[in-house]
């Protein structure tokens, strides 16, 4: 039987869809393309309404252009909304499980499934892909003001083992992987008894073979806790700072745990050993109750801190959090204005970081080669393109000497 798998949203669901590629093809299946495909599974994401949106329309279409396909509709779109259309519909603690399902029509979900659910599983190998996510953790019970992720995947934490997550590092290096993202729902909050974040990347690092590593989404004052790792040199001087705002007025309304002063020590300190540190940052826009003067915060500190790239995320409302039924809620207009804005001081930032990396010596993983050049990302996730063939799956060590667009060429 042939199957298609869309996956959208965070990292964590492309782990997912990784496994269950692995699943689907140990039991003798093969991956085809949409038209093709006698199954096509979205696994779909839920954290705006956008999102929610796009996975239903993204499934409506597979079933248009390939109406004799079963379409199985998956992720945190199944806990947020009713889906209907679709000829199997199943939730996050169902879809590992999803070869038991096939026979069967409807929907399927238990919303309660984080209560016995696990992360003891691995993915053994990531076909054609030289860069993999490996996910340690599952659940967040923090509690933030606009975040609906705890509806959908639990506040009971689920830490992996920490001799799993390192035979899946070796797995995965074995099999050609070169570089591998740490992920999980709220990677600060991993403890598999008593082995902390720190602890397990520490011995994620221990690991032998030619392979780099890479966080995963993370706040700044766990981010901090973890600057002696980055004297590794396969640990990569990026990481992506969960951010979300400069205000500590607006971050006190969202229930973050943590100031505006914590963000600025922490880039701080880890630039103290490196000056190029890269920072890319998660940013709300439009929260409930954010000022224009709360908007220049921001804005100044992003700045300050000289991000080298910014996610921008117009506040959205979602059923099961605080901050839906907050006062003073923010037009869409100006919540539009503000994101332009702040995508305009991304460009500008961005090209800003690569003009300051020129002439800096480079370890770029080549993913992809077509038409005599070669592209792929630094250690500093800048991607570059690179006027020579190389191989995929490799290393390109080399010294960028300008910049096109938001990107380093040679």
């Amino acid at each position: 039987m042939k199957y298609h798998i869309h996956t959208l949203g965070c990292k964590f669901n492309q782990y997912e869809s990784a496994k269950i590629d692995e699943i689907f093809r140990e039991n003798g299946h093969v991956n085809s393309n949409a038209k093709d495909a006698d199954i096509v599974i979205v696994n779909s994401c839920a954290v705006t309404k956008e999102a929610s949106r796009k996975s239903l329309q993204i499934a409506r279409h597979f079933k248009k252009i390939n109406p004799n396909s079963q379409i199985i509709f998956t992720g945190c779109a199944v806990h947020d909304r009713d889906i209907k259309g679709f000829d199997l519909v199943i939730g996050n603690g169902e879809k590992l499980r999803m070869l038991d399902f096939l026979d069967k029509n409807g929907e399927f979900l238990n919303s309660s499934y984080f209560l016995e659910d696990d992360l003891n599983y691995s993915v053994k190998e990531i076909p054609n892909h030289t860069r993999a996510f490996l996910s340690i953790e599952n659940g967040c019970n923090w509690g933030c003001a606009y975040c609906a992720i705890p509806h959908f995947r639990g506040t009971k934490i689920r830490s992996k083992s920490s001799k799993i997550v390192t035979e899946e590092t070796r797995l995965m290096v074995k099999n050609g992987v070169k570089e591998i993202v740490i992920t999980g729902i709220n990677i600060a909050l991993y403890d598999d008894e008593g082995t902390d974040l720190h602890n397990l990347i520490g011995e994620i690092l221990k690991v032998n073979g030619d392979f780099r590593l890479r966080l995963g989404s993370i706040d700044p004052v766990s981010l901090r806790k973890l600057v002696d790792l980055f004297e590794d040199s396969k640990l990569c001087n990026h990481a992506h700072m969960s951010l979300q705002s400069g205000s500590d007025a607006t971050l006190k309304r969202m229930r973050r745990m943590y100031t505006s002063k914590d963000i600025t020590d922490c880039v701080k300190i880890l630039r103290k050993s490196d000056d190029l540190f890269a920072f890319s940052v998660d940013v709300i826009v439009g929260f409930p109750g954010e000022t224009e003067e709360e908007f220049r915060q921001t804005y100044e500190i992003l700045k300050e801190i000289g991000a080298s790239r910014i996610h921008v995320f117009p506040f959205s409302a979602r059923p099961h959090t605080v901050a839906a039924s907050m006062s003073n809620q923010v037009e869409n207009a100006v919540k539009i204005e503000r994101a332009r804005r702040l995508r305009k001081l991304s460009d500008q930032l961005s090209s800003d970081y690569f003009r300051k990396s020129e002439n800096v010596n480079r370890r770029v993983l080549i993913e992809q080669v077509e038409n005599g050049i070669s592209e792929g990302l630094d250690q500093y996730y800048v991607r570059h393109k690179i006027c020579r063939v190389a191989t995929v799956g490799e290393f390109f060590e080399y010294k960028s000497e300008g910049v096109v667009g938001n990107e380093n060429i040679l």
